[in-house]
């Protein structure tokens, strides 16, 4: 529950900030922007939260869990809890895959929609939940898992 100081200095100067200076999370390829730089690289998987205002204007990030080489719990309760200790109203989620393939698990997928489910019922909508690999990464939304079709 930081501005997160790995970020780039153009993105990493968010908070505080006047929020026309924020940057906007409006698609996919936004969203990697922002989280590839700080997930690619770890030997471990770690979970990372963006927190958005209304307009989808970064107004934090926090890391979320740290987990082993092949998984990482991303617990909707520690998930919500810094989004709304963040005031959030809406949230993209990522976490990296140490082995460079950015191929969803089944776990993935599980997660993504109780996360969906849990924002639903809290107000903050689930825009993304991203999976970073190297170089490529992948977008759950994009891949229709997000929608509300899917919860």
């Amino acid at each position: 529950m930081h501005p997160c100081p790995l970020l780039r200095p153009e993105v990493s100067d968010f908070r505080p900030g006047a929020p026309e200076r924020r940057i906007q999370v409006t698609t996919p390829d936004a969203a990697a922007a922002v989280v590839r730089p700080l997930l690619v690289g770890h030997d471990r998987e770690r979970g990372l939260l963006v927190a958005l205002d209304t307009r989808h204007r970064i107004i934090g990030t926090a890391i979320v869990s740290i987990g082993t080489a092949a998984n990482t719990f991303l617990a909707p309760r520690e998930v919500f809890r810094d989004a709304l200790l963040l005031g959030a109203s809406a949230v993209v989620v990522a976490h990296n895959h140490p082995s460079g393939d950015p191929s969803p698990s089944d776990d993935d997928l599980r997660i993504t929609r109780r996360l969906a489910r849990a924002g639903e019922t809290l107000g903050i909508d689930l825009l993304d939940h991203m999976i970073v690999g190297d170089p490529e990464w992948t977008s759950l939304a994009r891949e229709g898992v997000c929608g509300a079709d899917h919860r």
